[in-house]
């Protein structure tokens, strides 16, 4: 693997092979002189060799030059560690079997490409791990410097890790601060070199981590580090690559990207920064491994002391520079930039610390009480962002201008950028957009990174029925679960503050007035949000609230339910296509609920598409009676004759989750009582009856009602349907997940998913997860 790679520093005490910088007179000229180095560093074998391109691969890494201090300030002379990685060439022909045990370990699926091109990834990502080190090699590199010399120097030998590690010094000549030289190995392909940057002794720097930091990596999940790692393509962290961007801008910094990960992944993380961020010297772990806990283990143990040790020998090399620390909650960043900063005042000026919120079990390492301890003794401005209502990196004011997005484009024949109902219906045409303008908040809304949006194809089929406005809004989706990025303005000047607070996880429906979920960003406002129920995934968290607000004001909004009446349990429902709607079931565990019906459960007869699904609901749901009514219905299929020769009492509220032909027979006195009610969640056109066109305000008449629900944002609602989540008397459903960038293919095909009895199901998009 003939390509340059970043610098490593090793667990072990650092190497002294500094005194080798000396020039030698030439290498491989006497073996005499070989032996002799070999003998004072204890090996009996192997014996030192030259490190040949037929034979070897090699990785020279990059690195920073720096003055080392001294009195005379004219005589600072410049200093570099070289360090090298050795390995044999055209080592380990067959590594399948490895590639294999990957791919078992992450669940190997197609999820993130054809199994083919993940395979080929992995082996790719494998190779440097399997790869035989060369210890006891040699080489000579060549470094071009500014003032149109070439300095000569010998390289190695290799330790028994296949790397060596030694102090060059590059003389005393003025150079420019941020310079940039290639040293290459003589008699090697030019590639073989490296990026050497001098750094002025004084200035900014940036010492950054790299997992979950600026790079998607899941470290608190073992297989999300594998699969992150070996499966998938790198993944900048949102918003990450535009705030490093405004750093080298203002401050124009010297770049360190300090990580815990193996130095065998040099090749991919270089490629990774050199493609998304600024150039650095990049520090790696020289840990070895045997098997695949091991790996994992070299990000998660003694990351602390490893952080703390390799900063204090930055420090060395450039103590009067000011530090910005960036890092993230998921390993031991605050503590080891508390500790260093601690031990050397006035050197590290700020820390950053991202939140991570997208990877579960994040609870302890997010607890406010954590960072207190970390940074205690460290003045708060320090490690807390400028902005008030601001606690983590993400929140700061590096949103970026632009992100990706779903949206309906207006098709060439409209006349104006408004979709009506009225108006004729014009196919719109949805594009996936990785440059859509980042919404910006009204003094009275919030800012959601959204981690998932959910929608049904009962709700895409009737979505202008539920926009009161007749607009259809650019944006698709407006279930939605995210994190709090910022608050309404408004609230800042309140004693208690906003109801939600930065970093808090939230889950909603959108007003259908204003853009969706389908993008990184979304706006909402206080009443469209309700906490996430701590119980749930985001995933789930997105398919509740249209389905569950559905059922919930069908009972006790639109049907006039009295929750006070529940002691009599002489209540009586029919429920429809109670399976495989998702407001049917959450209908059904809104009935059964013994929070809502302490003393009585109604009756409750429900229909659905098969005897495997009634065989649920019986068992699990304890409906009394279930009708199996295959979707499309049978042209004979006849609900009141059913009720008929079951002998069943009519009931007093319907809830439909069908439409059409099902709905219509619904309203027979057979099914329903006179002046009973029947509400539909799927069919926009219900029958006009007396008591549909009265006042709400009045007094209940005689008389069948039948009404339309047309769900509106509630977050109050919410709040109390998230309590019922966490008493695990609602849950979610989710039927599939697909990545928010598939969005085009999935939606395009909405239409035919909308027929049948599946139509009700929820559909989840992950968009930054």
């Amino acid at each position: 693997m003939n390509s340059p790679h970043p610098e490593i520093e090793k667990d072990t005490a650092t190497s002294k092979l500094g005194w080798l910088s000396r020039p030698w007179k030439g290498i491989g000229s006497s073996s005499i002189i070989l032996h002799f180095v070999s003998s004072l560093l204890g090996w009996n074998q192997p014996s030192i060799q030259v490190a040949e391109p037929s034979q070897n691969t090699v990785w020279l890494l990059d690195n920073t030059a720096y003055r080392r201090p001294s009195s005379n300030s004219t005589k600072q002379s410049w200093h570099v560690e070289v360090i090298a990685c050795v390995f044999e060439k055209h080592g380990r022909k067959d590594i399948s079997k490895f590639v294999a045990t990957v791919a078992d370990l992450i669940g190997l699926d197609g999820e993130v490409g054809t199994e083919k091109e993940i395979r080929q990834r992995i082996a790719q990502r494998l190779r440097p791990f399997l790869d035989q080190i060369e210890p006891a090699h040699v080489m000579t590199m060549e470094i071009p410097l500014p003032n149109n010399t070439i300095q000569i120097h010998p390289i190695g030998p290799t330790e028994k890790s296949g790397i060596s590690s030694q102090d060059v010094s590059l003389g005393s000549q003025h150079i420019k601060d941020g310079t940039k030289v290639q040293p290459y190995l003589r008699g090697w392909d030019e590639t073989i070199s490296m990026d050497t940057i001098f750094a002025a002794p004084e200035g900014w720097m940036v010492i950054s981590d790299i997992d979950d930091t600026i790079k998607h990596t899941m470290t608190s999940v073992p297989t999300g580090i594998l699969r992150t790692t070996f499966a998938e393509e790198a993944r900048p962290i949102r918003g990450m690559p535009e705030l490093y961007s405004h750093i080298q801008n203002e401050l124009a910094p010297a770049w360190f990207y300090l990580s815990a990960s193996p130095y065998n992944l040099y090749p991919f993380l270089r490629e990774f920064l050199h493609t998304q961020y600024l150039a650095g010297t990049l520090i790696l772990r020289d840990s070895s491994w045997m098997d695949f806990s091991g790996f994992i283990k070299s990000y998660t143990e003694n990351t602390q002391e490893y952080k703390v040790s390799r900063m204090e020998k930055i420090h060395s090399w450039l103590p009067q520079r000011r530090v910005l620390c960036i890092g993230d909650s998921t390993q031991k960043d605050p503590e080891a930039y508390a500790e260093v900063y601690k031990k050397y005042p006035g050197w590290i000026q700020a820390i950053f610390i991202r939140k991570v919120t997208d990877v579960p079990r994040m609870e302890k390492q997010n607890a406010p009480e954590r960072f207190e301890t970390a940074f205690k003794g460290i003045p708060a401005h320090i490690w807390k962002p400028a902005k008030p209502q601001s606690a983590t990196m993400d929140e700061q004011t590096f949103i970026p201008d632009t992100m990706r997005a779903l949206y309906y484009s207006p098709p060439p024949t409209a006349t104006t950028d408004i979709m009506t109902v009225d108006g004729p219906n014009i196919p719109s045409k949805l594009i996936f957009d990785t440059d859509f303008p980042t919404p910006k908040p009204s003094p009275s809304q919030y800012l959601i990174k959204v981690l998932t949006a959910a929608f049904s194809h009962d709700e895409l089929r009737i979505a202008r029925s539920l926009n009161p406005t007749k607009s259809v809004p650019q944006i698709p989706l407006h279930n939605i679960c995210g994190t709090v990025i910022s608050t309404p303005t408004q609230d800042h000047w309140n004693e208690e503050g906003p109801k939600f607070k930065v970093d808090d996880i939230v889950f909603g429906l959108i007003s259908r007035t204003r853009d969706g979920a389908a993008a990184d960003y979304v706006l909402a406002t206080e009443d469209e949000l309700a906490r996430k129920p701590k119980n749930i995934s985001a995933a789930e968290a997105a398919t509740i609230p249209t389905p569950a607000l559905t059922a919930w004001q069908a009972l006790f909004d639109y049907s006039g339910f009295d929750q006070t009446q529940t002691v009599s349990g002489h209540f009586r429902f029919l429920v429809t296509n109670a399976y495989d709607s998702e407001v049917g079931r959450q209908a059904i565990q809104l009935l059964r609920s013994r929070t809502i019906f302490p003393h009585a459960r109604p009756w409750i007869c429900a229909t659905c598409s098969s005897a495997e699904h009634e065989k649920i609901l019986r068992t699990e749901s304890h409906v009394n009676e279930v009708i199996v009514a295959p979707l499309p219905l049978s042209e004979d299929f006849d609900l009141a004759a059913v009720f008929r020769d079951h002998c069943w009492k009519h009931v007093d509220i319907v809830i439909d989750c069908v439409g059409g032909k099902m709905f219509q027979q619904a309203h027979s006195p057979n099914v329903v009582k006179p002046d009973g009610v029947v509400l539909t969640a799927v069919d926009p056109t219900p029958a006009q009856t007396e008591r549909n066109t009265i006042d709400d305000t009045q007094s209940r008449k005689k008389g069948l009602l039948s009404r339309f629900i047309a769900v509106r944002p509630d977050g109050e609602g919410l709040s109390r349907i998230a309590m019922l989540v966490e008493e695990n008397i609602l849950r979610g459903r989710v039927e599939s997940i697909v990545d928010l960038v598939n969005g085009p293919d999935i939606l395009s095909a909405g239409a035919a998913g909308a027929a049948g009895g599946r139509r009700g199901e929820m559909m989840v998009f992950r968009v930054n997860p």
